[in-house]
């Protein structure tokens, strides 16, 4: 595949992220957990359900009840396919046409079909909890009357696909996004970061650290 000589390098570039240290932690309380899940390729982020509608004005307009909400965002195209091909995930990563934002409730911490090493807790400040929320309210673009513009089939209260703002590319994918959503939410994580692994490894560490630190325990 030719596109894969042109990819190596980003991606062994995207490998060497940062690694956050006891001191880039929030120093306020954190009365927020979010949890950073992987999947394959893909990273997304789950939420107390309850926590998250009753902020997110976007949200809270299409669900309710639910005990997790799961989040993610990636190509339009792509991402809402039930079937995508190799010509879709191509096209997503050189021609995208729009981003679409995937919210969903979930019962279940891991989601089914998700390993339980594959989820990991982070905890976060009242303010950087808000700013999250902002964050992905902002990723759910708006027609001109003002509501989420949805994608695909609309079932209430079930799996749901936005129109997403911004831009999907190699260099802007769902990993990219949920790096975007964590600053947000001030953790420390930092890099180039464009695979599920150098996401998930980064908060893997923030999370280690949190736990240790809460413990009393100085980590090595």
């Amino acid at each position: 595949m030719r596109l894969l000589p042109l990819l190596a390098p980003l991606l062994l570039l995207a490998a060497c992220a940062g690694t956050p240290s006891r001191t880039d932690l929030p120093q306020e309380p954190t009365p927020h957990t979010i949890h950073v899940i992987q999947y394959g390729w893909h990273t997304a982020l789950l939420f107390d359900g309850k926590d998250i509608l009753s902020r997110s004005t976007k949200l809270a307009q299409d669900f309710k009840d639910h005990k997790y909400m799961l989040i993610g965002w990636g190509d339009g195209g792509y991402f809402v396919d039930d079937d995508p091909g190799v010509s879709q995930a191509v096209k997503a990563l050189v021609a995208s046409d729009y981003p679409a934002l995937q919210a969903g409730g979930r019962e279940t911490n891991p989601p089914l079909g998700v390993a339980p090493g594959d989820s990991i807790p982070l905890a976060v400040t009242e303010r950087g909890y808000n700013q999250l929320v902002a964050y992905i309210d902002r990723s759910i673009a708006t027609g001109a009357d003002g509501k989420p513009v949805y994608l695909g089939k609309r079932l209430a209260n079930l799996n749901l696909f936005y129109k997403g703002t911004g831009n999907y590319s190699l260099l802007n994918n769902c990993n990219s996004w949920v790096v975007g959503a964590l600053r947000a939410a001030e953790l420390p994580v930092s890099g180039f970061n464009l695979t599920a692994r150098s996401v998930f490894e980064q908060a893997r560490r923030i999370s280690e650290l949190q736990q240790t630190d809460r413990a009393g325990v100085r980590p090595e």
